[in-house]
Order: C-alpha cells, then sequence, then structure tokens
C-alpha cells in the first residue's frame, strides 16, 4: 500500500522486505519517505566544520565541531572522565507531555563530548575530529590510521595525502577522490594501484599516465593514447604540470575526454546480490552508498562492518540490527533511533551521545549505565514496565517509531554530511525546517592578505614567507592559510599552491562524485535497463555492467 512523506508529502512504498525488518524490530512503519529518512540523518554528523571553544566545565581551549548550542559542551578528555555525574540530570516522566518535548529538554542541559576522537591514540593532531590513530594530521575528519595527512575526509590507513576524499592505503597523493592503494597520484578518482598518474580516472594498475580514463595496466598513456617512455617525458614537461595554469588545462582536457568514454553504471566490487553505488565486499545489501562489507543491510551510508540494518548512516564497526540511527557504531547492538552513540552499546532507543550502555530509552551523555530512563536509573523490572508504558504514551502522540524531530539537531544544514550529498541553499534549508550557520572566519594574524591570484604559477618560484601570509579565495574571498607541512608537501611534489579555501576545494571533490540518488536510465550501448546515479539529463556515456567490462576487458 502506497504511503505519503509527511515531510515532503512524495508517495512511497514499504517493500515486504522492510515490513519483515520492522516487525522483527518491533518498531511501526516510517512516516517519511526514504530519501527524507536519509537526509535528516546526515544532518546528524557534522565532522569539518570545526570551531575553537572552551570547555565549559574547565575552560580548557580546544576544537569543536559545536559552536553556539543550546548545551555544555566538554573536553573529551572531561567527558570520559569522574569529574560529572550524568545520573544528575535524571528526571521523571510528565505522562501529561508529549515525550520528545521531555527528550529535548534533557539533550539541552546534559554535557556533550566537545570533539569526537579516540583520546590517546592522537599525535601532533589536534585538528581533527572523528577520528584516531593520527600522527602529524591537519584538518582530517573520519579518518583513522593516517601519517601526515591534511585536509581530507574520510582518509583510511594512508601517508602523506593531502585535499583526498574516500581514499585508502596509499601513499603522497593529491586531490584524489575514491582511490585504494595508490603511490603519488594527482587529481585521479576511482583509481586503484595507480602511481605516478595525473587527473586519472577509473584505471587499474597503472604507472606513469595522464588524462586517461578505463585502462588497465598500462604505462606511459596520454588521455588513452600510448607513447614511449621518451615523448611521455617529453609531453609531460611540456604541460607544466607544476604550474597553475598547467594544472587547470589537464584537468579542463580531462573533463573533456572522459565525456567521451563510457561510466560504469555504479562502482560495486566483490558484492553479491547488492545494489548501490562505492559498495564492496557485501551481500544482500541493497539501496547502500559509500559503505563496505555489509550484509542484510538497506538504505545505508558511510556504514561499514554491519549486519542487519536498515536506515543507518554514518560508522559501523562491527553494528548489528541497527535501524533509523545516525553516527552510532564501534560494536553496536540493536539500537533504535538513536544518534551519537559510540562504543559498547545495546538495547538503546532514542538516546544520544552514549557510550558503553545497555537497555536504556531516552538517555542523553550516559556512560556505562543500563535501565535508565531520560538519565534516571530504574530496577530491571521497573525498567521493562515504564518502557512499554512509555511507549504506548509515545504512540499517543504520534512519536513512537519517528526518529528525532528536526530541532533536535544543534548543526546547520550547511555545516553536516547533508550538505555534501544533497546541497541547499540557506532559504531552502530553513524552508525545510533546518538550521543554518553562515561562516564566519577569524581575521588572521599575518604579516599580510594578498589575492591568490598574484602568487607566483610556479610552485618553485613561492617564497617562504607565504608562511606568514594569508590568501584569498578566487571562489569565496575567504582567507585561509598554507602551513610548512602543506608547503613541504607541494614542494616535494611539484604541485602548484591551491587557490582556493579548503571548504571550497573540498566542496568541488563533492562536486566531482557522483549523486546519491538513483535514476532509471538505459545503457548507452545495449538498451538495457539499468538503475544508476548519473541522472538521464546528464552529458556522461553510461555502459551497463557487462557493457562497460567487455569495452574495458
Amino acid at each position: 500500500m502506497p504511503h505519503t512523506c509527511t515531510d515532503c508529502s512524495a508517495r512511497y512504498e514499504i517493500p515486504e522486505d522492510e515490513q519483515v525488518f520492522h516487525a522483527d524490530m518491533g518498531v511501526p512503519p516510517p512516516k517519511q519517505c526514504p530519501h527524507c529518512r536519509f537526509v535528516r540523518r546526515l544532518n546528524e554528523r557534522n565532522a569539518r566544520n570545526l570551531y575553537r571553544r572552551k570547555c565549559d566545565l574547565t575552560g580548557k581551549e580546544f576544537i569543536s565541531p559545536y559552536s553556539d548550542v543550546p548545551f555544555p559542551v566538554y573536553h573529551p578528555d572531561v567527558w570520559f572522565s569522574d569529574d560529572w555525574d550524568d545520573l544528575k540530570y535524571g528526571r521523571d516522566i510528565d505522562w501529561n507531555r508529549p515525550f520528545f518535548d521531555q527528550l529535548l529538554e534533557l539533550f539541552h542541559c546534559v554535557p556533550h563530548q566537545g570533539q569526537f576522537i579516540c583520546p590517546g591514540t592522537l599525535e601532533n593532531s589536534e585538528y581533527v575530529n572523528c577520528a584516531g590513530y593520527l600522527k602529524d594530521c591537519y584538518l582530517v575528519a573520519e579518518t583513522d590510521y593516517n601519517e601526515k595527512c591534511l585536509y581530507g575526509n574520510r582518509v583510511f590507513h594512508n601517508i602523506s595525502v593531502v585535499d583526498c576524499s574516500n581514499i585508502y592505503e596509499s601513499e603522497l597523493c593529491y586531490e584524489c577522490i575514491d582511490c585504494t592503494k595508490c603511490h603519488s597520484c594527482r587529481y585521479c578518482i576511482d583509481c586503484l594501484n595507480c602511481s605516478d598518474c595525473f587527473a586519472m580516472r577509473n584505471c587499474i594498475g597503472c604507472h606513469d599516465c595522464i588524462g586517461c580514463m578505463n585502462l588497465r595496466q598500462k604505462q606511459y598513456m596520454l588521455f588513452n593514447e600510448q607513447l614511449s617512455k621518451e615523448e611521455y617525458a617529453k609531453r609531460k614537461k611540456e604541460m607544466a604540470l607544476h604550474t597553475t595554469g598547467g594544472v587547470e588545462s589537464l584537468r579542463g582536457k580531462a573533463k573533456e575526454f572522459f565525456l567521451t568514454q563510457p561510466h560504469r553504471f555504479v562502482q560495486m566490487e566483490q558484492v553479491q546480490n547488492c545494489s548501490g553505488d562505492h559498495l564492496f565486499n557485501s551481500k544482500n545489501a541493497h539501496d547502500c552508498v559509500d559503505c563496505t562489507d555489509l550484509e542484510d543491510c538497506k538504505y545505508c551510508a558511510r556504514v561499514f562492518n554491519a549486519k542487519s540494518a536498515l536506515d543507518y548512516t554514518s560508522w559501523g564497526d562491527k553494528s548489528e540490527r541497527m535501524y533509523q540511527c545516525g553516527a552510532c557504531g564501534d560494536n553496536a547492538y540493536n539500537l533504535k533511533f538513536c544518534t551519537t552513540c559510540a562504543t559498547n552499546n545495546s538495547d538503546l532507543e532514542y538516546c544520544g551521545h552514549c557510550t558503553g550502555c545497555k537497555n536504556c530509552f531516552g538517555c542523553a551523555g550516559m556512560r556505562k549505565k543500563q535501565h535508565c530512563i531520560l538519565n534516571k536509573q530504574y530496577s530491571k523490572k521497573e525498567y521493562e514496565n515504564t518502557r512499554k508504558k512509555l511507549i504506548k504514551h509515545m504512540e499517543k502522540h504520534g512519536e513512537w517509531g519517528e526518529y528525532f524531530p528536526k530541532q533536535f539537531c544543534p548543526f546547520g544544514y550547511n555545516e553536516t554530511l547533508a550538505a555534501e550529498y544533497f546541497p541547499l541553499t540557506k532559504k531552502e534549508a530553513l524552508a525545510q525546517g533546518y538550521r543554518w550557520r553562515d561562516p564566519v572566519d577569524e581575521k588572521p594574524k599575518v604579516e599580510k592578505v594578498i589575492p591568490v591570484k598574484k602568487l607566483p604559477q610556479s610552485i618553485e618560484d613561492i617564497p617562504d614567507d607565504i608562511l606568514h601570509w594569508a590568501v584569498t579565495c578566487e571562489e569565496t574571498d575567504r582567507p585561509f592559510r598554507i602551513i610548512k607541512q602543506e608547503l613541504d608537501f607541494y614542494r616535494q611534489m611539484q604541485i602548484p599552491v591551491p587557490h582556493f579555501h579548503p571548504d571550497e576545494r573540498h566542496r568541488r571533490r563533492m562536486e566531482l562524485r557522483p549523486s546519491r540518488v538513483f535514476y532509471d536510465r538505459t545503457c548507452d550501448k545495449c538498451g538495457k535497463e539499468i538503475q544508476t546515479t548519473y541522472g538521464p539529463q546528464r552529458p556522461e556515456i553510461v555502459y551497463c555492467e557487462e557493457c562497460y567490462l567487455s569495452e574495458v576487458y
């Protein structure tokens, strides 16, 4: 039976597999369509936009994703300590009021962990978030096990990668997206095991290639043309890739060339009975994007190592039986309608910012607690009886089975993952009930601020004095600085200094990734019907899996 989304009024179906999952989890069907549920969960995750603030308990200054918020924010060392008592915020249920109103009041008074890191695992990596096991890293987010990495998101097991997104087990890479096991690559997308390459797309095992697409195990190629070693070196030198103009020319030509080549309809590897995009090593996973190691999952994004999950966004890491959760993970089991709950949680409902908890309902900021509701301790029997009564109370008010209302989220839409997947203008976001935060840059404490276009074209001509300046972004006019570690990297890699603010560079990387919406389209070679992230009006040539593989191999 078709349903009407209470958020956008779109019509949607709830297939039998989802009905079975809802019944197994003991929850009613959702009142929003999959898209609106997805966007709402994405709005729970601000990984990249960080602010200087003070710990509300100790006064210590640190970096946090929380700026102007209604609740106390504690430095992570303090939040995990015994210096405060999460149970002191406990309260009785008011059976005469909607539960969400009471829960929001609790969320607004309980201290929040101010930076999402693994304490004790960061070395010289203060300016990071959603991170652990880093050394000499700066402004990276959603990241683990890296060294000397700068300005990136979703970077894992890398050394010296800068301005990269979704990159794994790579070294000395710059402006690369969705690449794995690459070395000394620049401006590459969806590449595997490539080295010393520039502006490549969907290539595997290539070395010393420029501007190529869909190549396998090739060397000395320029725009898919085979050259000799000597001719390749000559042409590469003529391109002046150490200069701003040379790089701009290459990327423009590569963009035009890629439109002449077939694009794979989605990126999936080692999957069985799956649908989605950028989905790997998974089984029975459908409508999932940017995920790996899933089994029996649906509507998941940015999740790894999870089983039996529906409507689950960001994290995973040995998690199972997850429903309508955002930014929860690390050995989580049976969580429903939760946000930002980390490490060894189980059987939680409507909880936020909890760790090591079990059998809790409507709690915030709890640590290693059990049988609590609204941060109040109950006996096991009292908890079970009160939980049943509370669910009936929520049903009466139309709350049970719904995710947290939008007013629960403390972030602006433009601060979160929602803006990366589905960009909105400020007017559009506010009209849909989301918050918005206009960026405000601190006045840089530098010798001078200059327009970036006044910088020398070649990295060889950039003076050391740039470390004492700020430059203004070519697109947004926002000032930004070049740090020493960054300048050393550009010189080592012979890369021109960037002309855009780090946020603008990130936005442009996200534009190079395909949409997270799936469209009905036909293969441009055989006419087979496919579902792809390339909309039917886009100019790319899109092939189904069989046609793409026959073309490439």
